[in-house]
């Protein structure tokens, strides 16, 4: 008979790619790990995994079956959650996917904060691009995703609005202007960060020709444009804390894109992920003024 432990295990060897690091992840031993695989593979009937010497790949039924496994120890865990609540305990593991502009900025004090209210819940988290965190969503690989390109399917509520700014370097000609339009950094070298919000905008506006270099890193592009490769288009809450010898200029028209926090559906979140959507807008309400 199927059992949770094959069905983490199935998830934790997708996910690694490799029996041996799954088995280390699980505190099981290798022989364990196949065994489990193995016996599960023969209840269904089926292949879920090629195998070669670099390791695994689950096929394509396997990857159909992965996300049914993932909904199952979805489910599974939000038994768990409600059972401790019930109990006046707050355990379990709060899975968290982000862009990187927000897990850059805002996460550390977010989640921390968290923390300290539930000490006993394990945070993973999750970096990726737009399309990654809404597919992880999907998947059932994470519980709520931060993000500002929300698939049609999510729902989600609104944490911030955030707005572009143009970087300069702090001595250049232009570091006074009240506002910059496309325009006028046509004639500039672009340093374009590594989102496809961005990527449109520009492409939109006509700078695309322009781009220099395409940089993911935000201490990195602000480096750059200090050094004057360049300059860039960063929305505020890429904003390190502390800026090198730049100064940002409002882009005008002006262009906003909002932050939210996404979920698959909210009538079938954890408990946990649900304290935690409401713990990310108390929390962006008393931060707003750091992120402006």
């Amino acid at each position: 008979m199927m059992t949770l432990a094959q069905l983490q295990v199935f998830v934790a060897v997708a996910e690694a790619k490799n029996v041996t690091k799954a088995a280390d992840t699980l505190g099981f031993t290798q022989s364990a790990v196949s065994q489990m695989i193995q016996s599960l593979e023969k209840e269904l009937g089926i292949p879920l995994f090629h195998r070669s010497r670099k390791g695994v790949i689950p096929t394509n039924i396997g990857e159909r079956m992965l996300r049914q496994a993932r909904e199952i120890l979805r489910i599974t865990a939000c038994m768990k959650q409600e059972a401790a609540a019930a109990q006046g305990i707050e355990t379990g593991t709060l899975r968290i996917g982000a862009i990187h502009s927000v897990s850059t900025k805002m996460l550390p004090g977010l989640i921390g904060s968290f923390r300290k209210r539930y000490p006993q819940v394990e945070i993973v988290l999750f970096e990726g691009e737009y399309e990654e965190v809404n597919t992880w969503i999907n998947s059932s690989v994470i519980d709520v995703c931060f993000t500002t390109a929300p698939g049609k399917e999510m729902e989600f509520v609104p944490l911030a609005t955030d707005q572009m700014m143009v970087f300069l370097p702090e001595d250049h000609p232009l570091q006074h202007a009240p506002y910059l339009t496309f325009s006028d950094l046509r004639k500039n070298c672009f340093i374009m960060p590594k989102d496809d919000c961005i990527k449109k905008l520009l492409q939109e506006n006509g700078l695309s020709s322009t781009v220099t270099f395409e940089v993911r890193d935000v201490t990195t592009i602000l480096a750059m444009v200090q050094e004057w490769v360049g300059v860039t288009i960063l929305p505020q809450l890429y904003m390190p804390e502390v800026l090198p010898k730049v100064v940002s200029v409002p882009l005008r028209p002006v262009i906003t894109r909002e932050l939210v926090i996404s979920v698959r559906s909210f009538a079938s979140v954890s408990p946990m992920a649900a304290e935690f959507i409401l713990h990310s807008q108390e929390y962006m309400k008393t931060k707003m003024t750091a992120f402006s």
